[in-house]
Formats: C-alpha cells, structure tokens, sequence
C-alpha cells in the first residue's frame, strides 16, 4: 500500500499539521486500521478506499479511535489524489465519504503547494454554556474565571464534530487541561473536544481531552468556530476568517474560513494549503 506524509494549513513543509494518507488495496479490521495509525505517530491518520458512487470513501483515526470527521484529513487526503490521481489536472472536484457523509472538496495545484477547500456544511449551535459554569471551566484549563472574554459567550457548536469554544482575553499561552476528567465535563455540555481562542488575534489551541497532546491547527474545530463569529456579530458573511494555531509547540499554521448564505442555509468553508514531505509504501 502507498501513503504519503504532508503539512496541512503550511505553505513549507515542517510546519503546519503533519497527517499520513494510506490507500488501501485490501480489506482490514478496525484494530489493525488502528495499529498502522499508532505506527505512524500522527495526530491523525487517513486511509483512502476505492472510489465509489462519485466520492473515495475514507476513514480517520487518531492514535487511540476512530473519528466520523476531522478537519485537516479530509484537506490532506484532496491534495493527494489530486497529485496521484489526477496529476494532469490544475484543479479538480474531489468528494470524500466519511460515516455516511459526503463532503465535497476542491484543489487547486499551486507552485510547491495544494490549495483545498471543503464544505463543511451547515453549522449546528448547540449550547449556550451558562455562566454559573464558568469557574468550572476556567479551573479545568489552568486558568481564571477572570481570564474569560465576558463579551464573548461560551458556546457548544459543531460542524461534524461538537466543540466548546471558549474566548479568551488573557492567559491563552498559559492554558492547559489539568483535570482528570475533562472529557466528563465536555459530557456535561454535549461537546467532544474544546477550543480555545483569542478574540482579538485569533489565535487557538486544542488537546486530546486527557491533555497529553496539543494538536497543530484544527480543521473541524475552525468551522465551528467560523459560524460562531458569524452568529455572534463578530464576522460578517463571505468575509476572509485567518484563523492561527499551533505557535506554541512550533508548527505555526494558517486556517483560513468563512460563511456563505445558500438556498440549503449557511454553509461554512475551510481552506488551507497542503505541502508534501515525503511518500513510501507498506508491507502490511
């Protein structure tokens, strides 16, 4: 089977989010789709399967599950059957199925880069977060409560995947989870993962919930993100978003989204650039 190894949302490789993207020749269990993740060591890894009914069904793991959407996989995996599969083309149409759902994707070769663009739908507001829980919060990420945007309102959104977005005015670099439990309070509040960001600068940051790993720059939390800014009066729609993250590990990376009224309803679109590292094959 061949893969390859690219940096999604940098325009240089070395930055941004490093992802593998595996195309599978055979069938494999889950545990094992799991295992060659673990060998990879990526925040995520996914695997691309024969195209079918118009779109490449595609699966995506992180080191300890599997997950029904991401962000920066599904940008990752565009840029890679645009060059494999269709490499005479300056841009294609690419749609990826993940759990059921299709997303459709476009890339457009530049001069080192891929530029990738995904809808990620219509975004669902899930959960105003009470005040009264506010202190709650602040304690599980190292923070105080004082260090919460009052003008910015806690919210549980999603676009695939529910994140808790929590702006922030100060203290962003300090951050971090440090209860044991964390994943028991995003429970709570029906959320999967939390993100953090600065209002002003627009700067974010995310873990895996037990706070072990910090990922690069979140595709599938930016989206969320996006529409929140939008509904909140803070963007306007169709306008550019430049969304920052992973400067404090060392992987600076740019998120760019925004918001599109259709027939359909809002629909939110992220882009990012996608720079090639390296490629190989697996003995699996």
């Amino acid at each position: 089977m061949n893969y390859a190894h690219v940096d999604v949302f940098s325009a240089q490789p070395l930055s941004g989010n490093g992802l593998t993207v595996v195309f599978i020749n055979k069938e494999f269990d889950c545990q094992t789709l799991l295992y060659i993740t673990q060998e990879f060591k990526q925040f995520e890894t996914i695997f691309i399967f024969p195209q079918s009914k118009g779109g490449y069904p595609v699966r995506i793991f992180t080191v300890e599950e599997e997950l029904n959407f991401a962000g920066h996989p599904i940008l990752g995996a565009s840029a890679v059957i645009h060059r494999y599969l269709y490499p005479e083309q300056e841009a294609v149409e690419i749609y990826l199925t993940v759990s059921g759902r299709k997303i459709y994707t476009k890339s457009e070769r530049m001069q080192n880069t891929y530029n990738v663009i995904m809808d990620q739908g219509e975004p669902q507001f899930l959960l105003t977060v009470a005040r009264e829980n506010y202190q709650d919060i602040a304690a599980a990420l190292n923070i105080n409560i004082g260090d919460l945007h009052e003008e910015y309102p806690v919210e549980v959104v999603s676009t695939g995947l529910p994140y808790m977005l929590v702006p922030l005015k100060t203290n962003l670099g300090k951050t971090k989870i440090i209860i044991p439990n964390f994943e028991g309070l995003l429970n709570k509040f029906g959320a999967k993962f939390v993100y953090l960001f600065d209002p002003q600068l627009l700067e974010c940051r995310t873990w895996d919930n037990a706070g072990n790993v910090e990922d690069v720059a979140t595709g599938s939390a930016a989206g969320p993100l996006c529409a929140y800014l939008i509904k909140n009066g803070f963007k306007k729609l169709d306008e550019i978003i430049n969304i920052y993250q992973g400067k404090y590990i060392g992987r600076p990376s740019l998120i760019q989204g925004w918001a599109t009224e259709m027939e359909s309803g809002k629909r939110i679109f992220i882009r990012g650039e996608v720079s090639f590292f390296g490629e190989g094959e697996l003995f699996v």
